[in-house]
């Protein structure tokens, strides 16, 4: 194989935005930090496992909603995968938020950049628990988590979107440094997302658990 053919391999193995979707399937949208290089391919096959469409991932290591606002793209970027009508947004284990109305104005940039790429329906996965055990990184790092997740819990639903609590799927299967996770960690989480994914599944008794347990603003706003 030719180092021009071996190089568009590569390319095409990328996790990266695609237009490719159903004529009829909603289709899914993925976009965060750096947890969603693991957790975007995961919701994106229980996406379609429940008959969805995935349109990719967009993964930006070590980005803050902060940052998202700065750069500016997501609209641009959303655009590109081809208006998804479902967007998960995982956010908020790098933000560092100090003012209260400013925050409100970053998530709110977020929602609205969505909204403008036609997404219908966003899900805003919030901050994940860490291990303070891993060292006090990782203990610091817990405290803004718990933090930001008080926060985005109060904010984010009064957007119009819901909110689904991290915290209760992500206690354990972290890695070594206490805030990123394992493949079985990750699993969990992909696994807890993917509950709020089809509004039409049958509500077992199960489900309603997790759902009532791991969202805010999901009843009031079904549609956000």
């Amino acid at each position: 194989m030719t180092r021009s053919l071996l190089l568009a391999a590569a390319l095409l193995t990328l996790p990266t935005l695609s237009t490719a979707h159903a004529q009829d399937a909603p289709r899914v949208v993925v976009v965060g930090d750096s947890h969603v290089e693991r957790l975007g391919p995961m919701i994106a096959r229980r996406a379609e496992a429940a008959g969805l469409e995935s349109a990719g991932w967009l993964s930006r290591r070590g980005w803050s909603t902060r940052r998202y606002v700065r750069e500016g793209d997501l609209a641009a970027r959303l655009e590109e995968a081809g208006r998804p009508e479902i967007v998960v947004v995982s956010l908020g284990g790098n933000d560092r938020p100090r003012d209260l109305e400013r925050y409100r104005r970053d998530l709110s940039w977020i929602v609205a950049q969505v909204r403008a790429a036609g997404g219908e329906r966003i899900l805003w996965l919030g901050p994940a628990a860490s291990d303070a055990s891993r060292g006090p990184r990782a203990e610091a790092t817990g405290r803004w988590h718990e933090r930001n997740a008080e926060l985005q819990a109060e904010l984010v639903p009064a957007l119009g979107v819901t909110w689904i609590d991290s915290r209760p799927a992500t206690h354990e299967g972290h890695g070594r440094d206490g805030i990123h996770f394992t493949g079985r960690g990750y699993v969990g989480w992909a696994d807890h997302a993917a509950l709020f994914l089809d509004e039409s599944a049958p509500v077992t008794d199960a489900l309603a658990s997790h759902r009532a347990s791991g969202a805010a603003g999901a009843a009031a706003l079904p549609h956000g």
